[in-house]
């Protein structure tokens, strides 16, 4: 529902073409709720803005339209709503857009962790933004599936495996599980710098590992469901969940295959003994199929992998998330799948991101010298325990808001800025109930529940609402913001970035939060309540939608 229209209505009787293009929302309520700026007609019109501004103020005719007042003020045409008939029609009419099942299909491709290994704090930005664009994408009716290509192949596992058979024991790993796994590999790598030997065991371990060898097999299937077991803990507690754990062993054995695809396909040459796809002529460098010794590598499985998600999902869109640094690399891939000519080179789309990290100090670790992301779930669980603890009021369920409160302050904080910027984790003030952070925006949530509840001994079904309380300018505000939702959602999806729709939500709390101080919401007389508490109603639907493809959980009561 775009307010706008009511505009556009009207300026269907110029003549003139895309007016609709230019009309945006006044910065100043006195001056209009719209305006259209007449700067750009001058020069095609040859007349001042001012003067054009003042002849389309003067021609449009508002009778039977839901403008009461149109003024010409310096080059800019001001709109006035009738806010009474507006928000009547919205609080009575206003429903989220639902989008049809569109039988497209989204792979994202995110998280990608190296099992066997601490998933970092870097991950958390990675999984919070994959996975609202998931959300995002199914808003709008699109099949997603979600893909964590994990790391679970190379010599680091032979590594590890070295160090298990040294220094570990099964039992060990059984009880201890990834902290067992990765004091084996530290261990063994600081062994190895001084020791060649070590260097050529962990390879001849890895070449066990690829031929199945019957004692050190079974192993690596240990280490890997081990590692799986407690990457899969710390997503659920993050809410997320995998479609597909496919990682790069299963494309292990495709390097002959992909060798000969791309040399069918004329794109193969050979640079100092390395099989190459030659990028020069678009600024690019070779994209390494086969090392000079042989060996796969990464490049050589992603394309593998994509050929392989292809003819599983027959996706539309194939969508990358990795740091900023990998832009080159997704760049080259997407270039051979072009050289290929394979049908769905266009589709496939890389997501960068920025930085995210936490201030040096802030967490101790019991796992080495950095926080790693299992220290930081931790950590944001105890300060939401605290801080639920502190509360004045008794909470039904404080272990439940605990852990909503916690996992907003992580999607939050994943989220709230422009998704390539990077991000300093300022955990203290996160919890915050004033400003913008997670509590904030649920405890606006949780204060219209509230309100809502203790309406309901209010008998209003037979009351009629009065909507002229919605001329009050923070009520209109907030009508205008909710009617924005759909265009906002639009956005977010198109420029790959929830932090569109976090700022948004961030603005309604603010302008409710305002509304609660200005208006007493159950004051008043029984008419203009009810227009009110359809406003309170509007406002919950949208921060609900709102908040589940940002990934916070709405709280009921805090």
């Amino acid at each position: 529902m775009d307010l706008k229209q009511n505009v556009y209505d009207v300026l269907k009787q110029l003549p003139y073409q895309n007016l609709n293009e230019l009309v945006i929302e006044s910065v100043d309520d006195s001056k209009g709720d719209y305006c259209l700026p007449c700067f750009s007609l001058a020069k095609t019109l040859h007349k001042s803005p001012i003067l054009i501004a003042d002849e389309i103020a003067n021609s449009l005719d508002i009778n039977n339209s839901n403008i009461v007042k149109i003024e010409s003020v310096a080059g800019y045409v001001n709109f006035f709503l009738n806010k009474t008939i507006i928000s009547k029609n919205v609080l009575n009419n206003f429903e989220i857009e639902k989008y049809n099942k569109n039988n497209k299909v989204v792979c994202i491709d995110y998280c990608s962790i190296n099992l066997a290994k601490y998933m970092h704090i870097g991950h958390l930005k990675n999984c919070f933004l994959g996975e609202s664009l998931a959300r995002l994408f199914e808003n709008f009716g699109y099949k997603v599936v979600r893909i964590n290509y994990v790391g679970d192949y190379g010599t680091p596992y032979g590594k590890i495996i070295a160090g298990i058979k040294m220094w570990g024991s099964k039992e060990d790993i059984e009880k201890r599980g990834i902290d067992a796994l990765q004091e084996y590999y530290v261990k063994f790598c600081m062994a190895e710098a001084d020791d060649k030997d070590l260097q050529q065991l962990a390879r001849d371990i890895f070449k066990k590992i690829e031929d199945k060898d019957e004692e050190i097999y079974p192993i690596y299937k240990k280490v890997i469901e081990v590692s799986k077991k407690e990457a899969e803990r710390l997503l659920n507690i993050l809410g997320i969940k995998f479609d597909s754990w496919k990682g790069e062993s299963s494309y292990a054995n495709e390097l002959d295959n992909v060798v000969n695809f791309l040399d069918k396909k004329g794109l193969l040459s050979v640079s100092e003994g390395a099989t190459i796809v030659d990028l020069s002529k678009f600024d690019m460098p070779p994209f390494i199929v086969k090392r000079s010794d042989g060996a796969s590598l990464y490049a050589t499985r992603d394309v593998a992998a994509v050929i392989d998600r292809y003819n599983e999902y027959h996706f539309d869109k194939m969508l990358y998330l990795t740091a900023v640094e990998q832009k080159l690399y997704f760049a080259q891939l997407f270039k051979v799948m072009e050289l290929a000519n394979m049908e769905f080179s266009g589709n496939l789309e890389h997501i960068s991101y920025g930085r995210f990290s936490l201030p040096n100090g802030k967490i101790s670790s019991r796992r080495g010298k950095q926080a790693v992301l299992v220290d930081l779930i931790d950590y944001v669980l105890n300060k939401a325990k605290e801080v639920i603890s502190n509360r004045t009021f008794t909470i039904e369920n404080p272990e439940d808001v605990a852990m909503k409160v916690a996992k907003g302050v992580l999607s939050f904080n994943s989220l709230n800025v422009d998704r390539n910027k990077d991000v300093v984790f300022d955990i203290e003030r996160s919890f915050s109930f004033d400003g913008e952070t997670a509590p904030y925006m649920q405890y606006t949530y949780t204060r219209i529940m509230s309100i809502l509840r203790k309406a309901e001994s209010l008998n209003l079904n037979k009351v009629e609402a009065d909507y002229s309380c919605m001329e009050q300018t923070n009520a209109f505000e907030l009508i205008k913001l909710c009617c924005e939702l759909n265009n906002i959602l639009i956005l977010a999806l198109e420029k790959r970035d929830p932090s569109i729709l976090l700022k948004h939500c961030i603005e309604i709390c603010k302008n409710t939060n305002k509304y609660y101080t200005a208006c007493k919401i159950l004051d008043g007389n029984l008419s203009q309540i009810k227009a009110k508490l359809e406003l309170l109603n509007l406002i919950k639907k949208v921060l609900k939608h709102s908040f589940n493809c940002i990934c916070i959980e709405t709280v009921e009561e805090m």
